[in-house]
């Protein structure tokens, strides 16, 4: 019976010994892969400052990624040889119906380097492009126009570069029924711009409408303030170029129907801005300024960049006066990617 008993114990032992957490380990797979994560991504440079770091944006740089898979670590440097190939771009659209992709032309930018590093104990690398001055000078960069097409041409250090397979003899990269398995040895690149202006706003402010003959019944004076400022409406501001920004307005005209009117406002390099109107028929005048950080202590409970307008709308129907204060909210930037289609 002792015997037994010790038999017992020695098994109990044993057994709670044996629940002991171990470090996984797992098996590499037979090879090791490098790619481009998203073949269809959208860049926007966002100058002026976000929730996320802009340090990058606003010395109008971007980087361009690539990873290494197969593997649960990556033990040494692996480097990938890349080019600028613009037959990727061809005979391309943005969406049905919509631009034409095009490549981003050479004197807009500059590669920092004809590789991509991906260091060891990383799985994912970066090139820096530098954007020039001409790329911010061209009003089509405000949207998608342009894409940087890059393709990994080699790698050392690794096994090989997911190029894709197909039956086909010519498979287009783009066409998804061309491909046993899709290529991702590619990718374009969309790249477009915001200024430190663009942004969704909270509004507040008064407006004092005068109706013209026949319409005096649209004389009135409006007042937008809510209890709380992040409950008051909400405005865009939209990039035009560098220094512009187009601002949508809606005005209740005759029998209730909304009017909308755009404005234009120009800023200089101190941040104050002349106001015209973006509307044919309709003249505006008046000026501005943006303020970083000028609302304090607002919602949130935070310093918030403010743009402070004045400004006179003459309409066919009426003239408004209009004082408004723009808390910013949020730039409006979020994660974008695009699905080419065949022209």
């Amino acid at each position: 019976m002792k015997n037994s008993l010790k038999i017992i114990i020695v098994c109990l032992v044993l057994g709670v010994s044996s629940c002991v957490n171990q470090d996984w380990e797992f098996p590499d797979f037979d090879f090791q892969s490098v790619y481009f994560a998203h073949q269809y991504p959208v860049r926007t440079i966002t100058l002026g400052e976000d929730i996320f770091d802009t340090t990058l944006d606003n010395e109008r740089k971007f980087r361009v990624m690539a990873t290494t898979g197969g593997v649960y670590e990556n033990r040494q440097q692996i480097r990938l040889g890349i080019e600028v190939d613009e037959s990727l771009t061809e005979n391309l659209l943005f969406s049905e119906g919509g631009d034409e992709i095009l490549p981003l032309p050479s004197e807009y930018f500059q590669l920092s380097a004809s590789e991509i590093i991906i260091p060891q104990g990383q799985i994912i690398g970066g090139v820096e492009i530098q954007l020039t001055g001409a790329f911010f000078n061209d009003p089509a960069a405000i949207k998608n126009t342009y894409v940087v097409p890059l393709r990994i041409t080699s790698v050392d250090n690794a096994d090989t570069i997911l190029v894709g397979s197909s039956t086909l003899p010519n498979p287009n990269p783009h066409v998804i029924g061309d491909w046993d398995v899709v290529p991702k040895d590619f990718v374009l690149y969309a790249i477009k711009y915001i200024n430190e202006y663009h942004g969704i706003y909270l509004r507040r402010g008064k407006d004092n409408i005068t109706g013209k003959s026949g319409f005096e019944g649209l004389s009135q004076e409006i007042t937008r303030r809510s209890e709380y400022v992040e409950q008051d409406e909400l405005k865009d501001l939209f990039t035009e170029s560098l220094t512009r920004v187009r601002f949508p307005l809606t005005v209740e005209g005759a029998g209730g129907q909304n009017i909308t009117t755009d404005l234009y406002l120009d800023f200089d390099a101190q941040g104050n801005c002349t106001i015209s109107s973006a509307t044919e028929g309709v003249t505006a005048t008046g000026s501005g300024s943006f303020v970083s950080k000028g609302e304090k202590r607002s919602w949130g409970n935070k310093d918030r960049d403010a743009v402070y307008l004045q400004y006179e709308i003459d309409h066919p129907q009426f003239r408004m006066t209009t004082v408004d204060t723009l808390v910013l909210r949020n730039r409006g930037v979020g994660l974008e990617t695009f699905n080419p289609v065949l022209k």
